[in-house]
């Protein structure tokens, strides 16, 4: 760990990721929000979406914190992770979204929508 630590201080995103990874599984839920914040801060998608899914589940801190999610959530979307668009979109039918946005058709980015897909309706 003090080779990730050592990469991580230096700025690698993915070190950061990866410690934080470790500090979820080992249930401390601060340290690895604390290093999720770093790599998403550093652009890196994986880190985006799983600190998003830190705030929406309240690891880490006293409640969750639903208004931080959806916006990690909505830069992990944006960088193309599907899985944070769905999320974000559950949050939205979930209940989760109350006063996030007055319009719920804007929850997934353009490239997530089913007519930039070329489908005409989701069955």
């Amino acid at each position: 760990m003090a080779l990730l630590e050592q990469a991580a201080g230096q700025g690698h995103a993915y070190a950061m990721t990866a410690l934080g990874d470790i500090h979820d599984e080992r249930k401390e839920h601060e340290r690895a929000v604390e290093w999720y914040t770093k790599g998403a801060e550093a652009g890196l998608p994986r880190a985006t979406f799983n600190l998003a899914c830190c705030l929406d589940e309240g690891k880490g801190m006293a409640a969750p914190d639903y208004q931080a999610a959806a916006d990690w959530y909505r830069r992990a979307a944006d960088a193309g992770v599907g899985e944070a668009a769905a999320n974000l979109a559950s949050m939205y039918t979930g209940g989760r979204g109350k006063g996030l946005a007055d319009n719920a058709c804007l929850v997934l980015p353009p490239h997530f929508r089913p007519s930039f897909l070329g489908l005409n309706s989701i069955t």
